[in-house]
């Protein structure tokens, strides 16, 4: 211990700081979820045994006939259902009303009265609103499926996001995963391919490629065709510096405008596209602590449901067939080769708002709820718990469809 314990200038003179003001250096925006609640996609759950989309896949007979002709007519199924089931996330920490006051003003022996410079009892309850929409923010990106053969990680209890959706069961997706089914529905089976969502891979062989005016015309082409109307785009910010390097290039209209949510993009033939640091990206681990890392980082980091990020890595595509034959690339026209090693890097996705549906509960102590437990034996700390159950899913994934592959702007990643 200094002896004597305070120098000559502290003893003297207080620290200047700013009431009231802490300065947040981890959590970053959520575009995406901002985006959805202005297109009015909040389906609240009211209750039950899951959540059921009904979906048309089928065709009754029809064809061109001559007056009198005889026809055989037979019964088929022309609809079904997907399913989902609600998916739940916490965070929580220790409150010591000795030190902290909830507000009731019977606690906080230590954090409170003129002293006090920050609310610490505040800022960890909008800390748990800030972890849990980051989790949720990633989420959105990823998988809410068990692990099989071909999925590598298993993601049960997180929200059924755009990789499962966004995908044909054939071709893996930006983190090698093929999803042979959505929404308990077998992909290419009964319903044939009507919940399939192609991704287009902008890669050259396993090294990332570049992003152009022809790779987004073809992207929107992939939603379109099906019906779809896309008006949103989604991109880390490193794959939106790519895409306005790309189109400035061709001379094409970048400008920045002003949307509906707080945060600025531009608009490609009707889609405005907009950076979301919690995107898909090879770059983003570089400049913001994504898990996972070095665990002496302790929490310092920020992870999705399941402790993992959405950080891209490389993987192996599979060996392509036609029939029994192999080929040497995807035979559903995502331009991904046979057993190659690649690079995902950066995600475009051109989306139809209109086609998710968001389902936080009805119940309040689970929409953002609070609840309070008491530890045992202890005579001043409580458990606080921010609880959430909600889930995420598409339900027409095909008028939907992402782009990957290419590389960040002046990076090759």
């Amino acid at each position: 211990m200094a002896d004597p314990l305070y120098g000559l200038i502290d003893a003297a003179e207080l620290e200047a700081v700013r009431v009231g003001v802490l300065f947040n250096q981890l959590f970053v925006g959520t575009p995406f979820q901002a985006k959805l609640r202005r297109a009015g996609v909040w389906d609240p759950f009211l209750g039950g045994a899951g959540m059921r989309e009904n979906v048309l896949y089928g065709r009754t007979q029809y064809a061109a006939v001559d007056s009198g002709q005889t026809v055989t007519v037979t019964a088929q199924q022309i609809n079904s259902g997907i399913k989902f089931l609600p998916k739940f996330y916490a965070a929580w920490w220790p409150m010591d009303d000795a030190l902290y006051d909830d507000g009731s003003g019977t606690g906080g022996v230590i954090n409170s009265g003129p002293p006090t410079i920050i609310d610490e009892y505040q800022a960890y309850m909008e800390n748990m609103v800030l972890g849990l929409n980051t989790a949720l923010e990633m989420d959105s990106f990823r998988h809410g499926q068990a692990g099989s053969a071909t999925i590598s990680d298993n993601r049960i209890k997180a929200i059924n996001g755009m990789d499962e959706a966004l995908n044909n069961g054939i071709d893996p997706s930006i983190y090698g995963n093929r999803y042979t089914t959505y929404g308990g529905q077998q992909r290419n089976g009964a319903v044939g391919i009507t919940l399939n969502s192609t991704p287009l891979y902008l890669g050259n062989g396993g090294t990332p490629g570049q992003i152009d005016f022809a790779a987004m015309t073809q992207l929107k082409a992939q939603c379109t065709v099906t019906g779809g109307n896309p008006t949103l785009g989604i991109t880390n910010t490193f794959g939106y510096s790519a895409i306005a390097i790309a189109l400035d290039a061709q001379r094409r209209d970048v400008s920045n405008k002003n949307h509906d949510i707080a945060w600025r993009g531009f608009n490609f033939d009707g889609i405005d596209i907009f950076a979301d640091p919690l995107a898909p990206s090879a770059q983003a681990q570089n400049y913001i602590p994504l898990a996972p890392e070095d665990p002496g980082q302790g929490n310092s980091n920020l992870q999705d449901g399941v402790g993992s990020s959405t950080t891209t890595v490389s993987f192996t595509t599979p060996q392509f067939y036609n029939g029994a034959v192999p080929i040497a690339f995807s035979p559903t026209g995502s331009g991904l080769p046979s057993n190659t090693l690649i690079q995902p890097s950066e995600y475009l996705a051109f989306l139809e708002p209109e086609s998710f549906k968001v389902r936080p509960t009805n119940k309040s102590g689970w929409n953002y709820g609070i609840r309070r437990a008491p530890m045992p034996n202890n005579v001043s700390i409580d458990a606080i718990f921010m609880r959430v159950a909600t889930n995420l899913y598409i339900c027409q994934p095909r008028h939907s469809a992402y782009a990957f592959g290419f590389n960040s702007g002046i990076f090759n990643n």
